[in-house]
């Protein structure tokens, strides 16, 4: 009730300033999105990535809405030198293997470990990301073993 209490005074506010909110429920998790920025106005996430498995890849991961699309950044360090590590922005929470990728995967291109153990790799997504949904990075272990990830971390907006 609470929750439906504040949209409402968050709609009746912005409908005062005579804009037009965007507002969006997913439906898995009845979390309301209520977009009450100026028209062009960008959202951004950030996270930082903590390591799965003992890998000990770490790293930081931002995203930044640019229209209908997203803009992200990974970086990560303690990788080896000369690896090779996919990434997506994922739907879901750290840990869930049906996590669906936001966007194209092509769209992602790979993180290349460099001499020092650290890697930045940028994505430009043609998806806007919903406040009201839980997003995570995902970094794999390599392009062969999809399977397996080596670092984590949930964008909080």
């Amino acid at each position: 009730m609470r929750s439906a209490c504040v949209a409402a005074a968050v709609l009746l506010a912005v409908a005062s300033c005579s804009q037009t909110p965007k507002v969006e429920t997913d439906p898995e998790t009845g979390r309301v999105d209520v977009d009450v920025e100026a028209p062009g106005a960008e959202e951004s996430w950030s996270g930082n990535l903590s390591p799965v498995g003992g890998s000990g890849v770490s790293g930081t991961a931002t995203a930044r809405g640019m229209g209908d699309a997203t803009h992200s950044t990974v970086t990560i360090r303690g990788g080896r030198s000369g690896g090779v590590h996919p990434w997506h922005i994922h739907e879901g929470t750290c840990g869930d293997a049906n996590a669906p990728i936001v966007g194209p995967a092509s769209a992602y291109p790979p993180l290349n470990v460099g001499s020092g153990g650290t890697a930045t790799a940028q994505a430009h997504v043609p998806v806007e990301l919903n406040e009201a949904r839980r997003y995570i990075v995902n970094v794999h272990a390599s392009p062969t073993n999809l399977g397996t990830i080596v670092a984590c971390g949930v964008l909080d907006d």
